[in-house]
């Protein structure tokens, strides 16, 4: 296997392909977030909450249409050949770690997190955790981060493909953007 397909689809896959796969990971990431509980309140977040399928495919669409409007300004600025398509499949591609990743979430070892902070609330730096909680914690955690950072390399790679990013400026408003957009589809979402 070619490692660099791996981390930028765009570069191998016909743009059709990339479209499909797009859009079958949202509706398996909503049924996802629905089966597992979980809420996928934010571009890169995903927290245990109950809601019903409608509300997982509303939550998606929000954090796609987010990142997807603000990277899509960014790269017409870059360059004003940027395809749609291409910012259209790595906004709905770049968040396929994050659905697989999701169920994690649910984890015994985040609930004993959030029952022994509940009980400390007041004296936080009062809570012990045993050896093998430390190494459950330590374990979920990066798996939940290599996949979150999966998830931003698959994006910059693909926008860089989509825009022929070259000046090192714009991957720092790359980055501005993807901020902007983790607290435009955050508000989004608390606040329809």
């Amino acid at each position: 296997m070619n490692w660099k397909y791996f981390f930028n689809p765009l570069l191998k896959f016909s743009e059709r392909s990339l479209l499909i796969l797009g859009i079958l990971s949202v509706i398996a990431g909503s049924l996802i977030g629905h089966y597992f509980s979980l809420t996928f309140d934010g571009a890169f977040d995903t927290h245990p909450l109950q809601i019903n399928l409608l509300e997982s495919l509303k939550e998606n669409a929000i954090n796609i249409l987010m990142v997807f409007i603000l990277l899509l300004i960014l790269g017409k600025i870059i360059n004003p050949k940027t395809r749609l398509v291409d910012i259209a499949t790595i906004s709905m591609i770049y968040r396929i770690p994050i659905y697989i990743s999701g169920p994690l979430i649910n984890l015994p070892v985040f609930k004993t997190i959030g029952d022994k902070a509940l009980a400390n609330k007041d004296n936080l730096e009062n809570i012990k955790f045993e050896t093998l909680e430390l190494f459950s914690i330590l374990a979920a955690s990066s798996v939940l981060m290599i996949f979150l950072i999966y998830s931003i390399v698959i994006l910059v790679n693909g926008f860089r493909t989509a825009t022929n990013l070259k000046k090192w400026q714009y991957y720092v408003y790359f980055a501005i953007v993807l901020i902007i957009a983790e607290v435009l589809s955050k508000t989004l979402i608390n606040n329809l």
